[in-house]
């Protein structure tokens, strides 16, 4: 364990000749920053692995303890089952992102290639044999394969290979997990028990389905749970299937000499520690459960444990809200402000993107960034409103960027929205509020509900949590606002604040609902076209009106944004042959 540790080593699919690979990654990073920081991480793993061989040795010497921790782990063992009564499969896109741009590049198919530029996104198997794999840095592949062809990345070309791919899966389970735009876990369980079809006959089918819409391959798992069928579906690649029997000893076998690595959830840093400890495949974790019970926290010991004796999730859950979106993206090193910005603005359009497809808005955003030197530092922003849109993003993300004061190169930048909170129901809270605003104005009482624009400064925050407080430019006033949680509750009190007690609260509702229905205007101004609506004391009018216009200004602002991309992009468009097919193809599988 002297080489330090670089997490692209091995373990992917077409990988070959690690002992060479290692050499060649060592002779070209040594002397580099990247080398130094991984030496030091790898210091760290031998530090904490000496530490737990002491805590074993002393365990070992303890009769009387390891008599009880392996009665314990009997225990344990007898206490689960490995549950076989579903039948899940994991489908997994080959070489997603290169297998899309061969589509427009056949003539690449048997040269080696790989998508991205200072950092690998994906490889193609001819690459692989070479060792380049995802998430290898540029220099380090063209060091492994001097004749490596590098193609950019165009998401939304994946992303519209990605959207068939989907609709193929959804008819045989609606609930699928996506594990990104190339993978994705079903349980077929129901769907196989009302066609009485076989699991492998079924899972083939799929699979050519996913071929004659996209022209590409796609591999497949099956196995009784989610992650017995993940690590099935890497066992044949490219384009195979594998399935294991739906029976525990099936299972068990399946995992007996299957390296700890593949464990979905055990990372490089996990991985090393357990080999310094000869923990290399899940037998050895069955036979010396005992040991690592002793060294790892009950949290991780459970995980592993379970794992390697095949007891997963076998059952949809629902997720709780996300509780945050981020993007970030790694480059050659840039060291302008003027570069900064140039990222910011990229970063800001696709994280406003993700958002709005998700339809989430957000008050907290947080700037990522390492330096060149592998440091990573952030500082957080609290906003005074929710939004999504790239320009107010772009915005708080540069004043954050000033903020930070960068004086030396960074190979990383990234932006995160949090706080995040559904952008219909904000929108709704935005309008109500307005016009609350609208009825004091009649009755003369505009001063009870204070202005919301400016009542919160916005907050800064670094890695220390340390906070500041400083005055970015206010939005258009004309625009409704869009209020976090804070200013609403802080209204909401306000205005019945009147409310003293339950006993008068009946009262007194009964009171301000007549009160505001002999105060309530004829006339409305529309927030959105400013004009004067004559609704006759009827909110259904009023109602109909502010949609017709929210319609009309949500087609215009899409056929602006539409214009300013077509002309900003016109010079980097990429005609791709896959586009139109993609559109036919996704049409025919939603029938």
């Amino acid at each position: 364990m002297n080489e330090p540790i670089f997490h692209y080593y091995g373990n992917k699919a077409g990988v070959e000749g690690a002992d060479q690979v290692k050499q060649v990654i060592d002779d070209a990073t040594r002397g580099s920053e990247y080398y130094k920081r991984q030496q030091e991480k790898r210091q760290q793993v031998l530090q904490k692995v000496n530490k737990m061989q002491m805590e074993l040795d002393n365990y070992k010497k303890n009769e009387l303890k390891i008599k009880e921790t392996k009665e314990f782990i009997q225990n344990k063992v007898k206490e689960f089952q490995i549950n076989t009564d579903r039948i899940w499969a994991h489908f997994d896109m080959d070489m997603f992102y290169v297998a899309c741009e061969l589509l427009d590049k056949p003539e690449l198919k048997d040269k080696p290639v790989a998508v991205g530029q200072s950092i690998i996104s994906t490889a193609n198997y001819v690459a692989r044999k070479y060792g380049v794999r995802s998430a290898m840095p540029g220099f380090v592949a063209k060091k492994l394969c001097p004749d490596l062809i590098f193609i950019p990345c165009h998401f939304e070309k994946y992303r519209s290979v990605s959207n068939i791919f989907m609709t193929i899966l959804k008819k045989y389970d609606d609930n699928l997990e996506s594990m990104g735009l190339d993978e994705a876990n079903l349980d077929l369980t129901e769907y196989i028990n009302n066609s009485q079809e076989d699991p492998a006959i079924l899972c083939e089918n799929i699979r050519k389905d996913i071929f004659l819409a996209t022209q590409l391959t796609a591999s497949c798992g099956v196995g009784p749970n989610k992650m017995i069928a993940k690590l099935a579906s890497e066992i044949n690649k490219p384009n195979g299937l594998h399935i294991v029997e739906q029976t525990p000893s099936a299972v068990l076998n399946f995992l007996e000499k299957l390296p700890i690595r593949k464990i979905p959830g055990i990372g490089n840093i996990t991985e090393q520690i357990l080999i310094g400890l000869n923990f290399n495949i899940c037998k050895d974790v069955r036979d010396r459960a005992d040991e690592l019970y002793v060294i790892f926290t009950p949290k991780t010991f459970e995980y592993i444990f379970y794992s390697c004796w095949g007891v997963s999730r076998n059952y949809h859950v629902e997720f709780e809200d996300q509780h945050s979106i981020s993007c970030q993206r790694t480059f050659s090193s840039i060291s302008t402000q003027r570069e900064f910005e140039d990222k910011i603005d990229y970063i800001a359009e696709i994280l406003a993107e993700e958002m709005q497809s998700e339809e989430k808005v957000g008050n907290h955003l947080t700037l990522i960034i390492k330096t060149s030197k592998f440091e990573i530092r952030s500082k957080s922003l609290q906003l005074n409103q929710y939004t999504n849109q790239s320009k107010q993003i772009a915005i708080y993300g540069k004043q954050l960027l000033k903020i930070m004061q960068l004086d030396e190169p960074i190979r990383l930048l990234g932006l995160k929205m949090s706080s995040l909170a559904n952008e219909k129901q904000i929108q709704k809270q935005s309008i109500s509020t307005y016009f609350k605003r609208q009825i004091d104005k009649s009755n003369g009482q505009e001063n009870l509900v204070p202005s919301i624009k400016g009542s919160k400064s916005h907050q800064i925050s670094d890695e220390n949590d340390s906070i500041n407080k400083i005055q970015l430019p206010q939005q258009d006033q004309s625009k409704p606002d869009i209020l976090s949680d804070d200013e609403a509750s802080s209204i909401s009190n306000q205005i019945l604040s009147g409310v003293n007690s339950k006993s008068h609260q009946s009262q007194q509702q009964q009171q301000q609902y007549q009160q505001k229905q002999q105060a309530q205007p004829k006339s409305f101004r529309c927030p959105i076209c400013n004009k004067e609506i004559d609704c006759k004391g009827n909110n259904t009018v009023l109602n109909k009106h502010i949609d017709r216009c929210i319609t009309q200004q949500n087609v215009i602002v899409e056929q602006s944004d539409e214009s300013n991309r077509n002309f900003s992009g016109s010079k980097n468009k990429v005609p791709s042959k896959i586009e139109s097919k993609a559109q036919k193809s996704l049409n025919f599988f939603k029938k």
